[in-house]
């Protein structure tokens, strides 16, 4: 910026007659001072802006790894659901397959009882015919010995 300022103090003063040098030379520092300013302004900006950018494709990418992260996750939920889903769908077939099971065996139980009953009734008339028989038995023998 020295460079500058020397050179436009040097080519002012050959344009135009110069009545005061250091009138001059402070207008020279003003006007180069200002386009300084303005220069460290725009590297600045120009800085800023590019940090800005920087940090918006930084957040951009944050943003796609965390969306590949819920898709990663999403997936590992499915297959999660699907391996739940396969376990309860076995259970359950298992608990209607012992349900079955179940009431078989009271079918089963409860056939076993009516044959017993049957069993039982028969006996029963077996006997109460027997006792029938036993009794008109004696009553005839009887009857004979009456009539005899």
């Amino acid at each position: 910026m020295k460079d500058l300022a020397e050179m436009l103090e040097e080519e002012l003063s050959e344009a135009v007659e110069v009545k005061n040098t250091k009138s001059l030379h402070r207008y020279i520092a003003l006007l180069t001072g200002t386009h300084v300013e303005k220069s460290i302004h725009d590297q600045r900006y120009n800085e800023l802006t590019g940090s800005i950018k920087e940090t918006l494709i930084s957040i951009h990418e944050g943003f796609r790894r965390m969306d590949e992260h819920f898709a990663a996750q999403d997936r590992r939920f499915e297959a999660l659901q699907k391996q739940i889903d396969i376990r309860f769908d076995a259970t359950q077939k298992q608990m209607d397959e012992r349900f079955t099971a179940t009431n078989q065996r009271f079918e089963d139980m409860n056939k076993r009882f009516d044959d017993m009953n049957r069993r039982f009734d028969k006996q029963h008339k077996l006997i109460s015919l027997g006792f029938t028989a036993i009794t008109l038995i004696i009553a005839a023998f009887n009857l004979t010995i009456i009539l005899s």
